[in-house]
Order: C-alpha cells, then sequence, then structure tokens
C-alpha cells in the first residue's frame, strides 16, 4: 500500500538525506466478505548520492475488521480481532544505478528490499516472517519534463502454516510530468501476483501530486483506486517531505 505508493513520484532535493511522513488510508473488502479499514503511518528515511539510494520504512498500522496484512497486501486468512494496531514490519531497502539514461536508454538500477518481521503475528499485523525481493527499476527522461519509469521485482515470502504463501512478481510502471514551479504530477500501475495460492493478483491505479516548496521541504499526496477484488476499493495519502 503506500509502502509501494510512495515509489509514485520522486523530484530531487538538494539535501542527501530525507525524511517522509505519509498519512494513508484504505478501504475495501480485499477478497473477504466484509469490509476492512486499514490506517498507516509510515516514517521513509532515504540516503542518497548521485549513484545510490538507502531507504529505511518504519510503519505504524492499524486495522478496523478482520484480516491479517504481510508488507502493505491483506492476505486471506483473516485475524478476528476487531481493531488492533501497533508497530508493522520494517522494510530496508538498496537501489544502485548501473547506467544513466540517454535518449531512448533508461537509466538501469537494480535492487533490493529486505523486510524484518517487528510486526505482533498474533494481532494479524504481519506474519512474523522474513520477506525480501530483488529486481531493477527502469527510468526514462525525456526534456526534462516526462519522466517515465519501470519497476519490477520477485517478491520472496516466509511460508506461514495455514496460509499457503508464495513468491511473487511485483510491478510498477507509471509517468510523471514536471509542471512550473517545481511541481510533479504521476500516474502508475502497481501492483503483484496472488501471494497466495489460489488467490488472484493486486492492482490499483495511482494519481500522485508532489510540490517542491524549497530545496529542503516539499508536500505529497496521492488517491489509490482497486483493479481487482483483492485490492482496496479506495486509499489516499498525504506526506510531508524534509531535506537535510
Amino acid at each position: 500500500m503506500a509502502l509501494g505508493v510512495s515509489l509514485a513520484a520522486s523530484p530531487a532535493y538538494a539535501a542527501p538525506f530525507q525524511i517522509n511522513v505519509e498519512p494513508s488510508y484504505f478501504t475495501g473488502n480485499f477478497g473477504y466478505a466484509h469490509a476492512l479499514r486499514i490506517y498507516e503511518v509510515p516514517l521513509a528515511i532515504l540516503y542518497r548520492t548521485q549513484r545510490l539510494r538507502l531507504r529505511v520504512v518504519i510503519p505504524y498500522v492499524a486495522i478496523a475488521g478482520a484480516g491479517l496484512i504481510s508488507g502493505g497486501t491483506v492476505l486471506q486468512g483473516g485475524h478476528s480481532s476487531s481493531f488492533r494496531s501497533g508497530l508493522g514490519d520494517v522494510w530496508l531497502s538498496a537501489q544502485y544505478r548501473l547506467i544513466k539514461s540517454a535518449g531512448l536508454r533508461p537509466a538501469i538500477k537494480p535492487l533490493i528490499r529486505l523486510e524484518l518481521p517487528l510486526a505482533s503475528q498474533r494481532q494479524g499485523l504481519g506474519t512474523g516472517q522474513f520477506d525480501g525481493a530483488f529486481g531493477a527499476r527502469f527510468d526514462w527522461r525525456f526534456a526534462n519534463t516526462l519522466f517515465p519509469y519501470a519497476q519490477f521485482d520477485y517478491r520472496i515470502n516466509g511460508r506461514v502454516p495455514g496460509l499457503s504463501l508464495r513468491n511473487a512478481v511485483t510491478y510498477q510502471a507509471g509517468l510523471t510530468l514536471a509542471l512550473p514551479h517545481n511541481q510533479y504530477v504521476t500516474g502508475v500501475l502497481i501492483g503483484h501476483g496472488g501471494f497466495q495460492y489460489h488467490v488472484g493478483p493486486t492492482d490499483s491505479v495511482v494519481a500522485a501530486y508532489n510540490i517542491n516548496l524549497n530545496p529542503e521541504w516539499g508536500l505529497a499526496a496521492y488517491i489509490d483506486r482497486g483493479l481487482t477484488s483483492n485490492s482496496a476499493n479506495f486509499g489516499a495519502g498525504f506526506g510531508v517531505i524534509a531535506g537535510f
């Protein structure tokens, strides 16, 4: 959910460190017969150089309704509690630019992610297992105005008895348009194959907006619309970005 959507648009900030706090809300059936409401406040800390990006995401999560989440995805085989909240699983990621974009050739950026299982399995806030992913991101740049990108990775899910978890491909494809006064709008298709056997894919379309207020501060917002029965019917988030 917000962990992946936060990658929708990434305008440049001058400082090497960046902090993003992005309260988010999602609602839908997620393949269940009843509705769930999910509230998430991820704190993202980013360090970057010209080639390297290191990122830590520490989310606080609350769920209203029976359900189980893992890495921002609702799994079948839900939890019985009506409302619970707490620390979510922490994500560590690294991305390195091997090739710079030029003309029709994209920048190529291998990436790797690791999920630390700090969320409570008893409360249904996580599976209690280490998860990970590896893949690559491809970025294009046209006249400093249009910025298409595509990202694919292979998600490795830790096995949990009774959940029939499996590995799956996750994907994003988006286009950012740079507007005057340091504004950016982005459209994204984001999703993944089923994380469980006999469960279909999860796909959403996202519209995002970013604005750089100055070289250190920015604002971001997005709305999310699910395309499959396993996705959120609706989601939205608003973030504050600070560089230092």
